[in-house]
């Protein structure tokens, strides 16, 4: 279900001007991550090797629910791919703990996934219900307060706290 795009081609030409040394940028979803975008990233040295790539979850009925396009599998498969082909790249995420209808069992499968990934970075948010938006439409805010909050100190642990006490935890650039 990828969109395609020239955006890998516009890297190119952007790394072939001289001055410019380095080239940040963020990537909003998965699927805008084409192979052809990761060899151009593995091909360009000036392409930071800090890449945000938000996964919101790590249980496939809840990024169903969360009506994103990719799978746990296929999010892992890319972030293999980004490893295989570029060693020093360091991945930042972003994850929505508390999601409605989101099960202890599939938190695990996010606590499970950023394991396996090792982020970074997380910028880690606790689900609240917003009228107007989607969600708030279909699901009903289900999961407690001090649920979420537990949730997030899990990962808020697991990623960024860990991160900087092993002084890996990846700085934003401005």
């Amino acid at each position: 279900m990828r969109i395609p795009t020239l955006f890998p081609q516009l890297l190119t030409e952007i790394c072939a001007i001289d001055g410019i040394e380095t080239i940040n940028f963020i990537s909003s979803n998965p699927w805008d991550f084409s192979d052809e975008l990761i060899e151009t990233i593995a091909a360009n040295p000036k392409i930071s090797r800090d890449i945000h790539l938000p996964v919101q979850a790590g249980d496939n009925d809840v990024l169903r629910r969360m009506n994103r396009w990719y799978t746990r599998e296929e999010y892992l498969t890319l972030v293999g791919k980004l490893k295989a082909r570029v060693p020093a790249i360091r991945i930042s995420t972003d994850i929505i703990v508390g999601f409605p209808g989101e099960k202890k069992e599939q938190f695990e499968n996010t606590v499970d996934l950023a394991r396996r990934v090792r982020f970074a970075k997380a910028y880690v948010a606790i689900y609240s219900d917003r009228p107007m938006t989607a969600a708030h439409k279909v699901y009903t805010d289900d999961v407690p307060f001090l649920e979420k909050k537990r949730r997030w100190l899990v990962l808020e642990e697991l990623i960024n706290r860990t991160n900087l006490r092993q002084g890996t935890f990846m700085k934003v650039h401005v």
